[in-house]
């Protein structure tokens, strides 16, 4: 029943409609009285609501089957083939040996040490990844990742997997936590536990992601500690990631938690907005969007928690963009799609971006709304006008009246002085920069 209506859809839309807005959709259950519709995100789901596709397609399935029929649109993520784009290559004895526990070895080539934005929140852990790419098993083994979810841990142990298998021509072993208890638990039930040690111990790299899923699996973990003794008594690499730290992980086997610490452990933290910032430009280059350089900051500095978060906006004004024929996405643009996503709850007042120049450019309030024209004064009222019109929605007479009653053309005049200043004056566009992420990290912390 989803199909045929796909199918209808595609009679009145593009491809590339279709593609960016119906495609991501999938069926999760077909009744005669109702259809239940995934859909990957919430705010896919809200665009669908917002440009009319819900009714539409609503309106679609009483057409083309009952009256009664219902179709009901639920988020839901599911992983399909085209999720990942490369499965992971073994060497040619052991693609013969390959059963179902190595066909769960799935990477993406994206996952690339190039492709990682790396800042003070990740560097040590991008350094130690790139070490054990280069030799492993020498100095950082066991190696374990921890941080909170969507901060880059998987893109780091898919990183060094695509590594070693390119450069080192080494066999990997890469799979979730969750695989691999599930794929024990399959060989338990035809008495082939054997088996599956002998081919998880033949590699040259262990590599496990979300370890704290073992929680509680006490067979599992047992299994998993005699495959880790292997791999460390021969000096092959290990590789964990988990979400907390080894010792913070409950239920779980003391003997474990003893090796998972005896060799590196290092934490990511959330991105700073420096780091943000890049991993935005470089995110939109990987996705072939073309936004400008404000859009990107409004990114950055409103989506603090985590690289998935910033992957998600982008990703909606993708699939937003697309829709809507738009090429380059601007600022209003994504303020407009994202305002769901993005909740300020205030903003600055003149007042206070006043003296925040103030204080930054060591002069003092005063002075700037003063009559005073020393070069220093002048050039940090300038700055400041330009600001308060960026920043807040009053009208140059309102500015004007707030700088000591200056008249529109003097306010016009400082705000394309600082323009002019900005293209032509290195120095001066640091300053200015530096003042815009000070008020919009505070904005967003509202």
């Amino acid at each position: 029943m989803w199909n045929r209506i796909v199918e209808e859809l595609k009679k009145t839309n593009s491809e590339g409609i279709i593609n960016a807005f119906i495609k991501p959709l999938f069926s999760i259950a077909e009744t005669r009285e109702k259809i239940t519709v995934g859909c990957p995100s919430e705010q896919i789901l809200q665009i669908l609501h917002k440009q009319g596709w819900v009714s539409q397609i609503k309106n679609l399935a009483t057409h083309l089957f009952e009256e009664s029929t219902v179709v009901e649109f639920m988020v839901k993520h599911i992983e399909t083939d085209e999720d990942f784009q490369a499965k992971l290559p073994f060497n040619g004895e052991n693609r013969k040996n390959a059963k179902s526990i190595i066909e769960s070895n799935i990477i993406s080539e994206n996952f690339t040490f190039d492709n990682f934005v790396s800042g003070p929140s990740n560097q040590t852990v991008y350094a130690a990844a790139q070490g054990i790419a280069k030799n492993p098993g020498i100095n950082y083994n066991p190696f374990f990742i921890y941080g909170d979810s969507g901060l880059g841990k998987t893109h780091i142990i898919q990183a060094i997997a695509n590594y070693v298998v390119k450069h080192k021509k080494m066999s990997v072993c890469y799979m979730t936590a969750k695989q691999l208890m599930m794929d024990y638990i399959s060989s338990l039930s035809d008495n082939s536990s054997d088996k599956f040690r002998s081919r998880l111990i033949k590699y040259d790299m262990l590599l496990i992601d979300d370890i704290q899923f073992l929680s509680k699996k006490a067979g599992t973990q047992e299994e998993f500690f005699n495959i880790f003794n292997s791999y460390h008594t021969n000096g092959k690499q290990i590789v964990l990631t988990s979400d907390r730290y080894p010792a913070e992980i409950k239920d779980i086997d003391k003997r474990l938690i003893s090796r998972f610490i005896m060799g590196v452990t290092l934490d990511i933290k959330p991105p700073e907005y420096e780091t943000r910032l890049a991993i935005v430009m470089k995110k939109a280059e990987l996705f072939k969007m073309k936004i400008d350089d404000e859009t990107a900051k409004f990114i950055a500095i409103n989506l603090k928690n985590n690289v998935r978060e910033l992957e998600g906006a982008l990703k909606t004004l993708q699939i937003s963009s697309e829709l809507m024929g738009i090429n380059t996405i601007y600022k209003s643009f994504a303020e407009d799609i994202l305002k769901d996503m993005i909740k300020r709850k205030g903003n600055l007042g003149p007042d206070q971006i006043i003296k925040m120049t103030a204080t930054y450019l060591n002069v003092k309030t005063s002075e700037i709304l003063s009559g005073k024209r020393s070069k220093q004064i002048s050039l940090s009222r300038q700055i400041a006008i330009y600001l308060v019109k960026k920043y807040t929605s009053k009208t140059l007479k309102e500015i004007g009246d707030i700088f000591g009653g200056r008249n529109h053309a003097t306010v016009i005049s400082s705000i394309s002085k600082v323009e002019f200043l900005l293209i032509n004056d290195t120095n001066i566009k640091k300053i200015v920069e530096k003042l815009e992420r000070e008020i919009e990290e505070t904005i967003s912390d509202f």
